[in-house]
Order: C-alpha cells, then structure tokens, then sequence
C-alpha cells in the first residue's frame, strides 16, 4: 500500500482561475481526482496554501509550508505526513490519471527511492511520480539551498526514469500526466473527451 500526495498549490496563472476548481464531469477537478485516487490508496494527502478551502474531501488537508516553497516543499509537507513508506505525488491539474498506470509504476519501485516516468521529449514527470519517504533527508538538504523545483534533490537519491519504451505498454500517449495549464488546454480536452465519450455510446 501506498499514500498519495496531491498537490494543489498552484497559481494557476495562465489558466485564470484555480484548476483545482475547474468542472469536470459535473463536480470540481479535485474532488474527482480524489475520488480516483482512493481507488488505489486508503491515505490521500491535498497539500494546499490554504487547506480549509477544500473541506468537505475524502482526504487529509496539509497546508503548504510557510513560507511558501514551491512544489518541492509541498511535496516535503506530504511527504513528512504519509502513512506508508512510499507516496505517489500528483499535480492536481492532471485529469486523466489512471488508476492502472499508478498501480504499475509502484510495481517499478524496487532498488529505487523515486519511480519517475520520462515523456517523449526526455522530460522527467516528477509530479506523476513514486517518492520513498526516505527522500525527506535529501528534500530538506536542498530546500535549504534555495531549491524549489521537484527535480532538485534527485542527484542525492536512487530514480529508477521509466521511459516511453516502457510505459506506452500501459499508457501508449502519456494521458495520464497530460496537465492543464490555459484556457485552450482545457478546452481542447474537453472536445476531446466529448468526441470520445460520444464513440463510446455509438459502439
């Protein structure tokens, strides 16, 4: 078993407005992903700068630290309150996360204190990602650097990178960590959801 870490810290910027409160299926992008994400953990963790926001969830609410430090100490915060050894760290404006494609990567775990997918350009995915809670160390090291950025503390720890040789077995397009980050982006999945969802109901 594992915790998951979903992080909804976000400024949203390019987007307008709060992803984690976009409509999605008829209900707030977060709830949903909650509701996905208890699929495959009995410890769900939104890490967020103001918690209270999100009462009401079937998971626990951390608060950023503070002040704030970027995904990194978001991703210390959840870390440091995980339940089991190994937490699954999610960004919460990732709507298409499959249950299935998390319960592989954990299975990629062994020898490895982080299991991090690789798109097809080379780019680590470090927030659809497996973390041992023995990260906390090297986390902590380089947030007193100054670093902010999920990838900064990975030298100092084992990644076992899963690259698109590997993971299109299970997930042929990368949808799982597909994120949304403008208007377009957002619009655009819609479309495509919908065009789906309607060759669903003719076949």
């Amino acid at each position: 078993m594992y915790s998951v870490i979903l992080l909804a810290g976000g400024r949203s910027r390019r987007m307008g407005r709060d992803k984690a409160f976009l409509e999605w299926h008829g209900r707030p992008l977060i709830a949903a992903l909650v509701e996905r994400l208890r699929e495959v953990s009995d410890d769900v963790i939104v890490v967020a700068p103001h918690p209270e926001r999100f009462h009401g969830l079937a998971a626990r609410l951390l608060p950023d630290p503070s002040p704030p430090v970027g995904p990194l100490g978001g991703l210390w915060a959840g870390l440091l309150s995980a339940r089991h050894e190994w937490a699954f760290a999610l960004a919460c404006d990732m709507p298409l996360v499959d249950s299935a494609v998390i319960d592989w990567l954990f299975e990629r775990r062994h020898g490895a204190d982080a299991v991090v997918p690789v798109d097809v350009a080379g780019r680590p995915e470090p927030l659809h990602a497996f973390y041992r809670v023995s990260c906390l160390n090297p986390i902590a090291a380089a947030l007193a650097c100054g670093q902010r950025a999920v990838v900064a503390f990975y030298p100092a720890i084992r990644v076992r990178y899963i690259p698109p040789a590997e993971w299109q077995a299970v997930d042929p397009e990368g949808r799982s960590w597909r994120n949304i980050n403008t208007p377009e982006d957002w619009a655009r999945l819609q479309r495509e959801e919908g065009r789906m969802e309607a060759s669903r109901q003719r076949a």
